[in-house]
């Protein structure tokens, strides 16, 4: 198959003859991808290499990057930069699985050129920019290709592991490319400090989308980030053009939208449903963002 060479390590961290590794693509020339999907109850790990995704499919680790702890699950991801020192160990002793895709630097130079590009042309020699070393939620789309590759493990067949590997990287590289645009509007002097803070207020944004904006209120959102009210205030609006209350009240009027159109509830009811004091605070709201009484948009 004329395609990238591709390793597929399936590892246990203590000796197993369980162990599999599956070559796919050319038979020579450089590993342009690779896998390593790890199994143990207690591991630890120091390195530095490739430009690297860690997911955890089971469990939680803890990685060190540039003097900060991030912790690795089911539900966060971390993308470590190319020669980046980290280290490694499993939080606990129960089993734990960890889901590493490894990538080289000319497939990443091609993956930043494809985002930068966006669905124009891309150039064929694209140029390889600094990754911010981030922990952050994978995308609906990169859960479903790391669980894909992950639970059909070294047997797929070798077109199908490399597009799911492709589409993985292009996930990621959109990440730390969003990221990256976040981090320049970011109020600090060095760039790990940056993404780092970049980390702590998307985490919070999370939440709130999680939420729907419900029970949002400033001094909580600023404790979980690990930041003081000012300052998260601060980056928050920075980042994303507005405070944190503001965007929160959006996304609740942007439910109280949707609970509306499907009909079935009053207006108080979806005005309770969302922490509103009242039914009046709530149109006041609602109208503030849409320009319409929430009955009119309702019928």
């Amino acid at each position: 198959m004329p395609g990238l060479r591709m390793v597929y390590n399936l590892a246990h961290a203590q000796p197993s003859p369980g162990d599999d590794v599956r070559n796919f693509g050319p038979s020579t020339g450089p590993v342009a991808a690779w896998i390593l999907n790890g199994r143990g109850r207690a591991y630890h790990a120091r390195g530095a290499g490739a430009f690297s995704l860690k997911w955890m499919a089971q469990g939680r680790a803890r990685y060190e990057l540039e003097r900060r702890a991030i912790t690795v699950s089911t539900q966060t991801a971390v993308l470590v930069d190319q020669d980046q020192p980290y280290e490694m160990e499993f939080e606990a002793r129960s089993e734990a699985e960890s889901f590493c895709l490894f990538f080289d630097r000319g497939l990443v130079a091609e993956a930043w050129a494809s985002a930068e590009a966006g669905l124009g042309e891309a150039e064929a020699a694209g140029t390889l920019r600094p990754f911010p070393n981030v922990a952050f939620e994978p995308s609906a789309p990169l859960a479903a290709v790391l669980a894909a590759l992950r639970n059909e493990g070294p047997v797929t067949d070798a077109a199908l592991i490399e597009s799911r590997l492709l589409l993985a990287l292009g996930e990621a590289v959109s990440t730390a490319h969003r990221h990256r645009r976040l981090a320049i509007r970011t109020p600090a002097a060095k760039p790990s400090t940056r993404a780092h803070l970049v980390s702590r207020i998307e985490a919070a944004r999370r939440r709130m989308k999680q939420a729907d904006g419900v029970g949002c209120d400033l001094e909580s959102l600023a404790r979980e980030a690990g930041l003081s009210r000012f300052h998260f205030l601060r980056l928050f609006k920075a980042m994303h053009g507005v405070t944190p209350l503001a965007y929160a009240e959006r996304l609740r009027v942007r439910a109280a939208e949707a609970r509306l159109h499907s009909g079935g509830r009053s207006v108080g009811e979806v005005a309770a449903a969302l922490g509103y004091e009242s039914p009046s605070a709530f149109a006041r709201a609602f109208r503030r963002w849409t320009g319409v009484a929430p009955a009119t948009w309702r019928n």
